[in-house]
C-alpha cells in the first residue's frame, strides 16, 4: 500500500500476528544497529525490517518501543556512505506516541530494486534463518558471478518420496501405475504452542482446494484418459482425520460409480503435523495418482501439466492457509518444496511384487537420447527456492524436473 497508508494501527495489527523473525522479517530495538539487517535481508529474499519493535521469547515481537525521531534520516544517510553501491530502500516513518517524538521504522525491501549484491563496509551480509549473518567465499561467489542465484537452504537429499512418506503403494493388484508428488513443507519453531490442528480444519482445507485448480486439472486428466467424452467426479472427501493429520480425496468415476475407474485419476492431499512432540514441521502433500489404459503411457505434457498445476496448489495455496490457521503464521517465505514420480510393483498370484520401469508408463522416450540403460523406477527433486517467482512456478519447476531427467540418464532433456 502507499506509504501513506501505513499507520500505527496497521503496525500494531502486525505485530498482532506474532510472527516470528525468519527470512523475510527483522525487529530492531531502540540503539541496535539496523543497518546489517537492510544489507542482509537486501541480499537474500528482500523482506520487513521494523526498528522501534522489542522482541520477546524466540524473536517473537511483543511491544512497540519506537525510536527516537530523526532516526530515520540517521539510517538513509548510513546506508547512502556505507553500502556499496549506495541505495536506499522504502523507509516509512510511523508516529507512534502523543508527543510525536518517537516513531516506528517500516523499511519495506523490495528484492528487485536492489542493485545486487550490497557491499557493507566491505563485507556481504546474508539472511540465514533469523540471523545476519557474513557471506562465507563460497555464498560470496554465488552472489558476485551469478545475478539470479541466491544463497538459499537446501537439503542435500529429497525425503518426501512416495515409496518413502505417506506411500500410495501397497502391493495390491489395485495399486496406481504411477503416482506425482508435491510437498511443501514449514519449519515449525522450537516451543511452538500449537501442536495440534485446530479444530475446523478440514472445512478450511476443501474451501482452498475449491479454489484451485485441482478440480479443473482432474476433469482434464479424466477426459485425456477416457479419450473425450464425460468424466464424473467425486466431490473433495475427508477419508482420515486426526488432531495432527488430515487426508482428503477426489477421484473420477466409472460408469458402474467405481472410483477410482481404470482408465481414470485420484488427487490425495495429506496435511501433517509431524516430527515428534511437539511437532517440528507442517507438511502438505499433494498426490496425483493414475489408473492408465492398458498399453498407453501418461503423455509428458500431462506429466508436465500435473507439476505445474499442483507445485503452486501447495507451496502457495495450502501450506500459507494450514499455517495461518494453525500457528498464527499469514506471511512466509517461498517454502522447501519437493516433486517426486514413482511408478507400481507387478504382483502375481503368489502376492509377489516386480517393480515397474517408469518408462513403460511415462511418455519419457520424448525427452531425448537416454544412455546407461539403468532401470527406472521413481525420481525426486528439490525445488530451488532461488528461481520461485510466486505467480510464476514453471521455471523452478522445469529446473528440478531437468535435473530429475538427467539423473534417469538423459544427458540433455527435452521438455515440451
Amino acid at each position: 500500500m502507499p506509504p501513506t497508508e501505513v499507520t500505527l494501527a496497521l503496525v500494531q495489527d502486525f505485530i498482532n500476528l506474532k510472527i516470528r523473525e525468519g527470512l523475510t522479517v527483522e525487529y530492531k530495538r531502540a540503539g541496535d544497529k539496523p543497518i546489517e539487517a537492510v544489507a542482509a535481508l537486501a541480499n537474500t529474499y528482500g523482506g520487513l525490517l521494523f526498528v522501534g519493535v522489542a522482541e520477546g521469547d524466540k524473536g517473537v515481537p511483543s511491544e512497540i518501543t519506537g525510536v527516537p525521531l530523526g532516526d530515520k534520516e540517521k539510517l538513509v544517510n548510513q546506508m547512502g556512505t556505507g553500502f556499496d553501491p549506495p541505495w536506499s530502500p522504502e523507509v516509512i516513518e510511523v508516529p507512534c506516541n502523543d508527543k510525536g517524538d518517537k516513531v516506528v521504522l517500516v523499511v519495506r525491501i523490495d528484492r528487485a530494486t536492489v542493485p545486487w549484491p550490497i557491499v557493507l563496509n566491505g563485507s556481504i551480509f546474508v539472511r540465514l534463518d533469523a540471523r545476519n549473518e557474513k557471506a562465507n567465499r563460497q555464498m560470496m561467489r554465488m552472489l558476485l558471478d551469478d545475478p539470479n542465484s541466491q544463497p538459499e537452504p537446501r537439503p542435500s537429499a529429497v525425503t518426501r518420496g512416495l515409496n518413502v512418506r505417506e506411500s500410495p503403494f501397497f502391493g495390491q493388484g489395485n495399486d496406481p501405475d504411477v503416482v506425482l508428488r508435491a510437498a511443501s513443507v514449514m519449519r515449525l519453531w522450537e516451543g511452538e504452542e500449537r501442536t495440534r490442528f485446530p479444530s475446523g480444519l478440514a472445512g478450511t482445507v476443501i474451501e482452498v482446494l475449491q479454489r484451485t485448480r485441482a478440480l479443473p486439472l482432474l476433469s482434464q486428466l479424466g477426459l485425456a484418459l477416457v479419450g473425450g467424452g464425460q468424466v464424473a467426479l467425486t466431490p473433495w472427501q475427508l477419508v482420515d482425520a486426526t488432531s495432527r493429520r488430515l487426508r482428503l480425496r477426489m477421484s473420477t468415476t466409472g460408469t458402474d460409480g467405481s472410483a477410482p475407474s481404470r482408465p481414470g485419476a485420484e488427487m490425495t492431499c495429506t496435511v501433517t503435523l509431524g516430527g515428534g512432540e511437539p511437532a517440528s514441521e507442517l507438511e502438505v502433500l499433494f498426490d496425483t495418482a493414475f489408473w492408465l489404459p492398458d498399453g498407453v503411457p501418461l503423455g509428458l505434457d500431462l506429466f508436465l501439466q500435473v507439476f505445474y498445476d499442483s507445485v503452486p496448489m501447495v507451496a502457495n495455496a495450502l501450506l500459507p492457509h494450514v499455517a495461518g490457521a494453525t500457528v498464527g503464521v499469514n506471511a512466509m517465505p517461498a517454502p522447501l518444496t519437493e516433486i517426486h514420480v514413482a511408478a507400481r510393483d507387478t504382483v502375481d498370484d503368489y502376492g509377489d511384487g516386480t517393480p515397474v520401469n517408469l518408462e513403460e508408463l511415462v511418455s519419457l522416450g520424448s525427452l531425448g537420447e537416454r544412455v546407461g540403460g539403468r532401470f527406472i523406477r521413481q525420481g525426486g527433486e528439490t525445488v530451488l527456492r532461488s528461481l520461485v517467482d510466486p505467480p510464476h512456478w514453471d521455471a523452478a519447476v522445469r529446473e528440478a524436473l531437468v535435473t530429475m531427467a538427467m539423473d534417469w540418464g538423459f544427458p540433455d532433456p527435452k521438455f515440451p
